[in-house]
This record gives C-alpha cells, structure tokens and sequence, in this order.
C-alpha cells in the first residue's frame, strides 16, 4: 500500500459519510464474500460461519458481513453494505481505528485482537475484539479485507465488576488497622498493608520480597515452624500464634498471628494471608495482673493457714496455761512449760505476720499526719541503722493527711529502713522522703490493683547495691530472701505490701544495680476540705479546658497555663523534635507514646552514647528527654553536658525512678540547674514540663 493509498483510509474514515451518494443498490447487499467458482459454497460457509465476520473493499468499505455478525449487532444487509467500518464506532474507538489499527494493517497486511467498542442497531455499545487481514492483488495492491469480530462484552462487564471488588478490598486492605501480609508458598511477602508496615517499622516488606520468616525473634522461630508445618500438613485449618516480632530498629514486640491458606482448584497452595495486632501493652498488663492475682492467692493460701494454726496455738497456749502452777517453782517441768508457752506465743507472733501478708490482719486506721509521724520516727530510725549510715528525713509542704494504722505504717517504715541498712555493707545513706503525689488512670492501666486519685507517698531509698530487674519481680513474695541464711525470715516486705494493699494503698520498688533502690509507699490521702474544692476546681477546669479545645483549637497563651494539675492542650501548630534516652525499653516506649500523643517527632536512644551519635546525624533535635541514672559509665547529667557542648540551644528535661530527695548526685550545681520530674510521672505533668522547657528562653 502507497502513502497515498494509506492517506485515503484515514481520509475516507473520517469524513462525513459520503456513502448515502456512492452507495451500491441493495442488490449489493448479497454480494460474495469473494468470487467463487464452486457453486457458491465458499459463499455459504462463511456466511454461516458462527463467527462474526465482514469483509471491505480496498478503500475500507463493507462489501458483506455474514449472519453472525448481523444477529449480534441487529443490523441488515442494507444496513451494512457501502458504509465505513469506523461509522459504527464511537469516537474514541474510531480513533484508536484511524490512528493505531489502520496504520498497522496497512503496513502489515494484518492486525490482531484489537479492542474496540461498536454501536449495536439500538444504541448500545458492545465491546469487541477486531481482527483483520488483507488481500492483495498481483501489482500487491489492497483489494480486500477480511475481518473477524469476538464480542467480549460479557467478559468486559465482569472484569470491570472483578475490578471493583479488587478496589473495594484493596482500599479495606489498605486501611485495616491489624497488620495484613499476602506471602507467597516460598514464605516471601508480596503485598503488605500500611498497618502493617508501621507495626514492625519498615518500608521495604514488599520492595525486599522479605522472608516473613525474618521478621520472628529467633527464639520463637522454631515453635513457628512446627506450627506451619501442622498448618500445610492439614492438621490445623488456621495456624493462631503469638510470636516475638523484631522491628526495623531492633525492638521486639510481641504480636497475635494468624495464618491462612488460600488453594487453587487443584488443592495446591498459591498465597497465605497473614494478620498480626500488637498484642505487647496487653501482654504487659496481663502479667501485671497475674502477679497481683499471684500474691493475692498466696495471701489467702497464708491467711487460711495462719487462721487454723492459730486455732491449734490457741489450744496448745490454753492447755500450756491450764498447766501453770501444777508444778514445783524450781521443777524442771516448770521450766519446760514456760519455754513451751515461750515459743507457742512466737509461734502466734508469726501467725500474726501471715496474717499481715494475708491482709486479714485487724488494723486500726486513724485519720494521721504523715510528715509528723515520720519526724517522730527520726531518733529510733537513727538507732536502728547504726552510726555509719547517715539518714536524712525530708518532708513535703503542708500537713498531709492519710486514713491508716500508724503503728503498722510506722513498722513498715522501720522494716524498710532496716533492710536498706543491710544492703550497705559499707554504709551510705538512707533517706527517708514524703511527697504529693496522683497516680493517673493511665498508670492505673498498668496497674490494674491501683485507683486512680491523690495520695501521698512514703519513700525509703538507700545508696546500696541495688537490685537487678528479676530480684525486683521476686521481692514481695513471702520468705523470699537475699541476706544470709538466718539472717532474715522473708516475711518482712510481704508484710509490708500486705499492709499497704489492705490500707488501700499501693507499693512500687526502683532500683538501679550500683547506684541504690528505693520503695514508695502510697497512702490514700485525705483531702482537707480546701484540697477538695482545689481538686474539684481543677478537674471541672480540665474538663471545660479540652471541650474548648475541640470547640475551638486555638494554642493556649503562655499567660493564661492552668495549674500543674490541669491537663495542657498539645499545641497542634509545634512540631518540635526530641530525644528520648532511656535504657528501659518498656519506659521509653510509655515515653515516646505519651510524647507523639502530644503532637511532637520522637527520636529514640537506649543509652548516653547512642544519644550523642543520634544528636551528630539529627540537626533539628529540640529537646532531650533524658534518665538520671543509665548504664555505660555515663548519666543523665554528664550526657546533658556533652550534648550542651554539641548544641549549646539544646533544651533538657530529666527523668528518674528516685524520688527527689534522694536522686543520685543531686548535690552538684547541675541538677539543680535543669527540669527534672519523677517517675511514675503523670501524663500531664510530662506534657507541661516538656512545653514549660520548650517555652524557656
């Protein structure tokens, strides 16, 4: 075909019909396929051929179209015959015909599988396949074309309908909010949600085709395998797990599994799909609460006990007195019965303590200022430590008041005080330290046994070795012990706890191996009727302060803050970025929650020195939201210090489990210099001193 010859298609295709003038008379419309010289059976076989199919003459007009394609588009002979195959398309099809087909079938002589939409004789459009191919004559001049149609209407219709499932599920997979992974039989991912994605902190779980298998702590890998195993085997229908998961930056948390197989007709395994949900907080309280629901069975498994063995120490002490006097003064027998009686009355001095575990103890509470009672305490705490262990007594402002039995309160002082003592072996110091305090209910989530509300807390803190975290877990349990055999019975902190739990208060220990632990006491306190009405004020005021802010979210001025007990609104605008260093990664991971929650970008370090290399590779770092005490050789003052020298605009804020008066090197000029706040800290509090440190100048 001539360029001139492939001009005329185009031409002819896109001008205005000039059939309705050149058109053959209707007799055409029986025209031959082609010139047959066999009776016409050529003729008849395509013309009843199941396939659509019509032919054009070398300027692109139809010369026939057999029965097929008439019945699938309801057009007659008449209708066809001498017309352009393009007038029966839409414009965006007659385009793609004039401007992609065409061009190809005339250079080629053949064009496959081209898909066009066709107006059928009422209007509607179906969608076709077009095939063509030409027939030249002995100069290799167009004389024919023959052109085949498959109508693919239904199966475009079903693939649009597939197409908008495949949306619909691809925007719910996308949204979902657990972690879903399509993996492959070769356990690779291939697809993963965003969920997902941020769960385990990680951008390339598609783009690295990453194992799933890599993502499982190496601890859990091998009961992961086993499961799988029972999973592909056809033992399990769904393999439900919960794992250690590693993220992109080393944390482990832990995270619900479950796995399903998707099969093909033949039964073989072409994806499974993965969901995960962070199950790590949850876990965290379910440990909580089982050691709460631990000590309280074995509070009553010892309170039973106690209860019958003084039932039987009862007798044993009645018939012992039953018996004095039946003697000689200077008997043996007299003298056997007194030791007898001696240790019955030892024996009921235990059954007391038990019960003291047990918290069925008989308590007297009365209404008790506490920073008298522990002034009081100073001379006999002063005997009991001894003369190379140096106490100091610090009390909070005001007058305290706390509803409890202050000779149980002064014991479990005592008791606490004694056991710091034993764990300098080369003396220190003991402080002992009053001080407000509110637990909050997101401590109380953590602490499923606490009650949210004000109390005052008691701390006893020693310079000592310290203890590790599993003595820790360990130390409240009854006859559990550290000291040296005959040196102590186990029944001293259990007695403690037990008190305070019956008082309606709530323990905690901090404790740093070489630096010194500390137990803190807090009592329910009673608030004076000023107290009250402050307390009152101050929640109706929180509560108005964040229905404003969803009224109208303007930042607070600095002016008009609200007390240390009224929440702080995030100021929505700042975008401030701080480090967080702090070596226990279930602290630093509270901190960095409450942190984000206040609308800042959080950086994480476990220790002084990784802060120091995140602060030469960060340059907008804001803030530094540090611990005291950490390990490596250098502390929370020494890395506030080094981190001034790199970024003299650097704000500090700093954090420890020791209660103020006895922080550890709190006599040098620099922790005098900075914010500091106490853990377990309120989530308000946090969020006024990090904005207060901000704002300073």
């Amino acid at each position: 075909m001539t360029t001139a010859g492939l001009k005329g298609w185009e031409t002819q295709t896109q001008q205005k019909p000039a059939w309705r003038v050149e058109r053959a008379p209707a007799a055409a419309a029986t025209m031959p396929f082609f010139p047959d010289q066999n009776g016409g059976v050529y003729e008849k076989l395509l013309n009843n051929l199941p396939v659509m199919l019509h032919t054009m003459d070398g300027s692109g007009r139809m010369i026939s179209a057999n029965a097929a394609w008439c019945a699938a588009l309801g057009y007659s002979a008449n209708d066809i015959v001498g017309r352009a195959f393009s007038e029966f398309l839409p414009m965006e099809s007659r385009s793609k015909l004039v401007t992609e087909i065409y061009p190809k079938f005339l250079t080629t002589s053949s064009y496959r599988n081209g898909e066009l939409l066709i107006h059928r004789k009422d209007g509607s459009l179906a969608t076709i396949l077009l095939s063509m191919t030409a027939y030249r004559g002995d100069k290799g001049r167009l004389e024919r074309s023959v052109c085949t149609l498959e109508d693919i209407t239904e199966r475009k219709v079903a693939e649009i309908a597939t197409a908008r499932v495949d949306t619909r599920f691809r925007s719910a997979f996308v949204a979902a909010a657990q972690g879903i992974a399509v993996v492959s039989p070769t356990g690779h991912i291939e697809v993963a949600n965003t969920s997902l994605a941020t769960l385990l902190q990680r951008d390339d779980l598609e783009s690295r085709h990453v194992s799933f298998e890599e993502l499982i702590h190496k601890d859990d890998r091998p009961a992961f395998l086993n499961s799988m195993r029972e999973l592909l085997t056809g033992k399990l229908s769904v393999m439900q797990q919960e794992l250690r998961l590693v993220t992109g930056q080393g944390k482990t948390i832990h995270g619900a599994v479950s796995i399903a197989l998707v099969k093909n007709d033949l039964g073989e395994t072409e994806q499974l799909i993965v969901q995960i949900s962070d199950v790590s907080q949850r876990r965290e309280v379910n440990e909580r609460l089982q050691k709460a629901q631990k000590m309280e069975a074995i509070g009553q498994l010892t309170g039973g006990l106690a209860h019958d063995f003084n039932n039987l120490l009862t007798v044993i002490i009645g018939n012992l007195q039953l018996l004095d006097g039946k003697f000689p003064a200077e008997d043996k027998s007299t003298r056997r019965l007194s030791e007898a009686v001696d240790a019955a009355r030892k024996g009921s001095e235990l059954t007391r303590q038990l019960l003291a575990i047990a918290r069925k103890q008989e308590l007297e509470p009365r209404d008790v200022e506490v920073n008298t009672l522990v002034k009081a305490m100073e001379p006999l705490l002063s005997r009991s430590i001894g003369e190379n262990i140096n106490l100091k007594v610090e009390t909070m402002p005001g007058t305290p008041h706390v509803m409890i039995d202050p000779s149980q309160l002064e014991s479990a002082i005592l008791n606490l005080a004694i056991n710091a003592r034993d764990a300098m072996d080369n003396g220190g110091m003991v402080t002992i330290e009053t001080q407000p305090a509110y637990l909050d209910q997101f401590y109380a989530e953590k602490h499923p046994e606490v009650v949210p509300g004000h109390y005052v807390m008691v701390a006893v803190t020693d310079t000592g070795h310290g203890m590790t975290p599993e003595l820790i877990e360990k130390v409240f349990q009854p006859f559990f012990t550290t000291k040296a055999p005959g040196k102590g019975s186990g029944l001293g902190l259990s007695m403690v706890y037990g008190f305070i739990k019956q008082s309606g208060g709530h323990i905690s220990v901090y404790s740093e191996v070489g630096h010194g632990t500390s137990f803190k006491m807090y009592l329910p306190r009673k608030l004076a009727h000023g107290e009250a009405v402050n307390a009152v004020a101050n929640a109706v005021t929180a509560i108005a302060a964040k229905e404003a802010a969803h009224a109208a979210p303007a930042p607070m001025p600095i002016a008009a803050a609200p007390a240390a007990d009224v929440p702080v609104q995030p100021v929505a605008s700042r975008k401030a970025k701080i480090l967080v260093v702090e070596d226990q990664e279930a602290v630093r991971a509270v901190a960095c929650g409450f942190l984000e929650d206040f609308g800042y970008d959080v950086i994480e370090a476990g220790d002084g020195f990784q802060a120091l290399a995140v602060l030469q590779e960060v340059e907008d770092i804001d803030l530094m939201f540090s611990d005291v005490v950490m390990p490596g050789g250098m502390n929370g003052f020494d890395l506030a210090q080094a981190a001034q020298s790199l970024k003299p605009e650097l704000k500090i804020v700093h954090t420890s489990g020791y209660p103020k008066g006895a922080m550890v090197h709190q006599d040098e000029p620099r922790f005098k210099e900075g914010f500091i706040i106490m853990k377990p800290y309120r989530r308000d509090d946090l969020q006024k001193i990090i904005k207060d440190a901000l704002d300073k100048q």
